[in-house]
């Protein structure tokens, strides 16, 4: 049972999402080709699935004035009222986003919320959307994201 409610938006699943998924999956196979072990076999597809799982629990919810953000399924929740800003970025930094390219860095006025100043790097799809519904939450918020 979730623990939120609120509106889904799932994380952005794009050319590079398919490309990590293509290299985890060939570095799992070709072990397997050199040596017909089942128990290598089943560790290669534990791995496989194991990656998957994380990618697929990989994704967002607005619910009333809260950003969660859900990683490897256990969700984080954010203030929307503090968020400062929200920009693109190609930012490789770890962070809860299945795309590499499709990235927003969101920004707090609260330091202490992050408890650092990197930013929160999300990447939903409908990112236009999502901004707008953040928006109509915190229209105090800058937008740097420029539409298509």
């Amino acid at each position: 049972m979730e623990k939120f409610g609120g509106t889904k938006y799932n994380s952005m699943w794009d050319g590079s999402t398919w490309l990590m998924l293509g290299l985890v999956a060939a570095c799992c196979l070709v072990p397997c080709f050199i040596d017909h072990s089942l128990w290598l076999v089943t560790l290669c597809l534990a791995m496989l699935a194991f990656v998957l799982l994380t990618f697929q629990g990989i994704y967002y919810r607005i619910d009333g004035d809260k950003l969660i953000v859900y990683s490897f399924f256990i969700p984080t929740a954010y203030p929307i009222d503090k968020i400062k800003e929200i920009k693109p970025t190609k930012s490789v930094l770890s962070a809860p986003a299945t795309s590499l390219s499709h990235r927003l860095a969101i920004t707090f006025t609260d330091r202490q919320i992050l408890k650092s100043s990197i930013p929160l790097i999300i990447s939903p799809v409908r990112q236009e959307e999502f901004i707008q519904h953040l928006l109509s939450i915190n229209p105090e918020i800058r937008n740097n994201v420029r539409n298509k």
